[in-house]
């Protein structure tokens, strides 16, 4: 920034007594909002990232959360022996056959213990690779560049998966692992698309432009009418029509003769109101995206999965049909995703030296200055972190008991997929018409699916200390069960995200939603691995249940308590404190005897 830009005047004639000036003007006049990063959002852009989320999740959704994990119970169960004699190979043939593998020398686990482990080794490798490689985002056209780069190690993964064989089953550990580190690497980038492409909608830079002119206009108001009251103090205080309502900080606190209207205060909430409705609006219509997509993709591997038979080669087919699938549909929106690029990465630094340094430096000042600044995302990410692990926990066990207890087969473990997914696709615009129809809140609506997720949790586990008759014990609970789960699901997730949107502060998305990420996937290992400990040490899967239960509980706690107004007032001064420091750190105008010299304008 030159030292006679705009926003350096602004600060310097503020300096010598002239302002103070509207905070949101410095804003305005700012280099960026000048730059491409305000280019108002393309119809092909926002349709080119619709598509980028309907190929990617077709492999976390199917083959990750679902395919994946089935595989390796096929084959812990193919290389295992009989659960009541451990001298009798397990023979998958039978029906109802139950067989455990032996691990660590003596130590035997059941398959789908196995898996969730494996869930568990997965979570925390995707947790520190991202960590690893996130800090990049914001800086260049990375995200987009590496959203390339991932979906090619994605389908990589996904072929090799034909080298898994029961002799080998330590490569299904490594690579399941990698496979969902690159979708979750890819869900990052992918994301933090959303709070930029909300803030250059034509509707929102419409909105915010009225609201900076109410505020602009209001503010030269009040201050003319302070000067003019400075000047005339005594009439001033004698006058019969002053109206003695205190104005703002600005005004030194000199009342101003002015009426105390609402326009500035109208005009700023009709304009979290339009960024709130397009917020939810564009992660509606992204999930839907990724419903469509993930129920074509089901539809495909159901074909396979029936024409080829409960075979590890079938699921070998249908991880790898996700990967390439993945990737061909990624290089084709590429041309149409424009990279909204960010400041270049500095010079002499590699992304993994540079994300490592940046993370150690947030560590040890920006992180905790920042959430002590900004309480409310900072609630709001641990509420996140606590309920997205409840989430996943559910979903996963709930695949575990079907094809375990169950013996669903490989074309109803897929079909349950894609019942899902296409619930989630109605529920998503169900609970989205219905939050425009009563106007509710993006809180309200997740306190809504949380509650429905504790009450469907409950039916698990209460029931089997009273009967063994209910309580996820039949195949027609499970059927009621993937509908009722899917068409919340995709609210939750949805209004999670758009929450994580509002409150983040402008120009650090990709570290916020980069940190959103990491909690759901920093948490992700500690449902299964505890889960899978209660089945160990109990027998019984459905105990598992009181875990999410007890982790919905408190995250419906921290949620109540969180105040969404003030989060996104932090969230708007975090940023003006911190451009405002950059301005003053990075500007030096010589000035001598109070006269300030100014070369050009």
């Amino acid at each position: 920034m030159s030292p006679t830009s705009p926003i350096a005047l602004l600060l310097l004639l503020d300096e010598r007594g002239l302002g103070p000036f509207p905070s949101n003007l410095y804003l305005i006049l700012d280099d960026d909002a000048l730059t491409g990063s305000k280019v108002p959002l393309k119809k092909t852009e926002l349709w080119a990232w619709y598509f980028q989320n309907a190929t990617y999740c077709a492999y976390g959704w199917l083959s990750a959360t679902m395919i994946v994990p089935l595989l390796i119970q096929d084959i812990a169960a193919s290389g295992g022996v009989e659960a009541s004699d451990h001298s009798i190979p397990c023979n998958t043939n039978l029906e109802g056959y139950k067989c455990v593998k032996r691990v660590f020398g003596e130590h035997y686990l059941d398959p789908g213990t196995i898996s969730l482990y494996i869930s568990s080794l997965s979570a925390i490798v995707s947790f520190f690779v991202s960590l690893s490689i996130a800090a990049v985002a914001g800086h260049g056209a990375y995200k987009k560049k590496l959203l390339f780069v991932f979906a090619l190690l994605g389908c990589i993964i996904s072929l090799t998966f034909f080298l898994v064989r029961p002799s080998t089953f330590w490569l299904a550990a490594v690579l399941s692992p990698l496979g969902w580190t690159c979708y979750n690497v890819t869900s990052v980038f992918s994301n933090a698309f959303l709070p930029i492409y909300v803030r250059v909608h034509p509707l929102v830079l419409e909105a915010n432009e009225k609201a900076e002119i109410s505020r602009a206009l209001r503010t030269i108001e009040e201050k003319s009418a302070v000067a003019n009251a400075t000047a005339d103090t005594t009439a001033h205080y004698s006058s019969n029509d002053v109206n003695t309502t205190d104005i703002d900080d600005h005004s030194g606190g000199i009342s101003s003769p002015l009426p105390k209207d609402n326009v500035s205060i109208f005009s700023t909430t009709e304009q979290r109101k339009v960024e709130e409705q397009v917020s939810n609006d564009l992660s509606a219509w992204c999930m839907g995206a990724a419903n469509v997509g993930s129920v074509i993709i089901h539809g495909v591997c159901i074909g396979i999965s029936r024409a080829m038979g409960n075979s590890l080669l079938a699921l070998q087919v249908v991880i790898a049909f996700t990967g390439v699938w993945w990737l061909m549909w990624t290089l084709a929106v590429m041309p149409w995703l424009d990279a909204r690029p960010g400041p270049p990465l500095p010079k002499g630094q590699n992304w993994i030296v540079y994300s490592w340094s940046q993370i150690v430096r947030s560590a040890n000042l920006k992180t905790f200055k920042s959430m002590r600044q900004l309480s409310q995302v900072t609630k709001f990410i641990v509420a996140w972190f606590i309920l997205s692990d409840g989430v996943n926990t559910v979903t996963t066990l709930l695949y575990v008991i079907t094809y375990q207890d169950l013996h669903f087969s490989h074309t109803k473990s897929v079909a349950m997929t894609i019942v899902v997914s296409t619930m989630a696709f109605f529920g998503g615009y169900g609970f989205l018409f219905i939050r425009q129809i009563w106007k509710l809140s993006t809180k309200f609506m997740l306190m809504l699916t949380i509650g429905l997720y504790a009450i469907l949790t409950s039916y698990f586990v209460i029931p089997t200390y009273f009967t063994t008759t209910f309580g996820l014990r039949h195949e027609w609970e499970v059927w009621i069960t993937i509908v009722y789960l899917g068409l919340i699901i995709s609210t939750f997730f949805c209004a999670s995200r758009v929450m994580m949107a509002e409150l983040c502060p402008e120009g650090d998305e990709s570290e916020w939603f980069s940190l959103f990420q990491l909690a759901d996937k920093g948490s992700s290992w500690i449902g299964p691995f505890v889960t899978g400990a209660i089945e160990s040490a109990t027998g019984e899967f459905r105990t598992g249940f009181w875990f999410p239960l007890a982790l919905f509980a408190v995250g419906a706690a921290l949620l109540l308590s969180l105040d969404v107004d003030k989060g996104k007032d932090e969230a708007i001064s975090y940023k003006q404190q911190h451009a405002s420091h950059q301005l003053f750190s990075d500007t030096a105008i010589p000035h001598q005897n109070n006269v300030v010299e100014l070369t050009s304008v």
